[in-house]
């Protein structure tokens, strides 16, 4: 068994040495933005801004997550957003939190206890046809969504975990896309799944939070978005993702023509549907309640929706993008 992670790589083939470097260096651009969770962020063979003994820490991560069940001989381990607790049932520090390979996503939220080790929930890595930052949501959505914070005490609070959830689908993009470029990342058939647009806001979990135009409780609402957020001729709203306060309706909302929106005191902003890039839709990393539909279009979502309705709706509107939702 090798002591470090120098050492696991130097028993992998001169390839898979390179993959390593080029999917480190892909997340390391990708998250060199996002300050507020660099104290939780470890990547291989790269300095830490607060511990000295990274190199350290991660490859006990390794040790304990990823070597524990691996997957193949030459895994390789990418990036590590957690933390260590205490056992105060082995005496040791256990690294709990998520931890990035080139096939998997590891999840870990238990103490181990006197009866054995607590394995890891593992997440396979894929890129389904909505693209790769879809996927990474998708992937980051279902293993952030029964992560139980309570052996983190006060080192992570609520908005920390949804910072540490955006820099995870972050992560998990650039890794999926370096993949894809590579040819080397596992492809998945689409899931069942609503073809119509209102099917698909039950299917994720959006319909408590959206708006229809054809709603008579939300009559007023939509009179008043529309003084704020005014319509092309003959274009029509399908859904809004807005609230009200007293300086008026914001949000956004899915027209048959794009996405609009508008922030509170804000002047509207529009992206027709021709402008938005599916593959490329996702949270934006430096504002969880922005969404980014591409090159220069970034829109403002309302405080209402939590971080997993953040990233379901960036799925809908890639769908909705790429045609595989009718309007209707």
């Amino acid at each position: 068994m090798p002591d470090s992670l120098p050492q696991y790589l130097e028993t992998l083939p001169e390839t898979r040495r390179a993959r390593f470097e080029s999917l480190v260096a892909a997340v390391s651009s990708r998250v060199e933005a996002a300050p507020r969770i660099h104290a939780f962020l470890f990547l291989p063979q790269r300095q830490h801004s607060h511990f000295e003994d990274a190199d350290d820490a991660f490859w006990e991560t390794v040790e304990q997550l990823m070597l524990a069940e691996p997957a193949g001989t030459d895994e390789l381990p990418l990036a590590w957003v957690g933390y260590h607790v205490a056992n105060r049932f082995t005496n040791r520090r256990q690294a709990q939190g998520f931890l990035v390979t080139d096939r998997r996503l590891l999840v870990q939220d238990q103490l181990s206890g006197l009866f054995g080790a607590s394995l890891p929930r593992q997440h396979p890595l894929f890129i389904g046809p909505a693209g790769a930052a879809a996927s990474a949501a998708e992937i980051v959505g279902s293993a952030t969504a029964s992560y139980d914070w309570e052996f983190a005490g006060p080192l992570v609070d609520e908005a920390a975990a949804q910072h540490l959830a955006t820099a995870l689908a972050e992560i998990l993009t650039a890794v999926l896309e370096s993949l894809g470029r590579a040819g080397e990342a596992q492809e998945a058939p689409a899931a069942p799944k609503a073809a119509d647009l209102h099917g698909r806001l039950r299917d994720l979990n959006l319909a408590a939070p959206a708006k229809s135009p054809d709603d008579p409780k939300h009559a007023k609402h939509f009179a008043k978005l529309a003084k704020k957020m005014p319509l092309d001729p003959g274009e029509r709203i399908l859904v809004a993702f807005t609230d009200a306060t007293l300086m008026g309706v914001y949000g956004l909302v899915l027209t048959d023509r794009g996405v609009r929106s508008r922030d509170l005191g804000e002047a509207p902003v529009s992206t027709p549907r021709d402008r938005i890039d599916p593959a490329a839709v996702r949270v934006d990393p430096e504002n969880a309640q922005r969404l980014l539909l591409g090159a220069g279009e970034a829109h403002e979502l309302p405080a209402s929706l939590d971080e997993k309705r953040v990233r379901a709706l960036a799925a809908l509107i890639s769908e909705w993008a790429m045609g595989d939702i009718s309007d209707s």
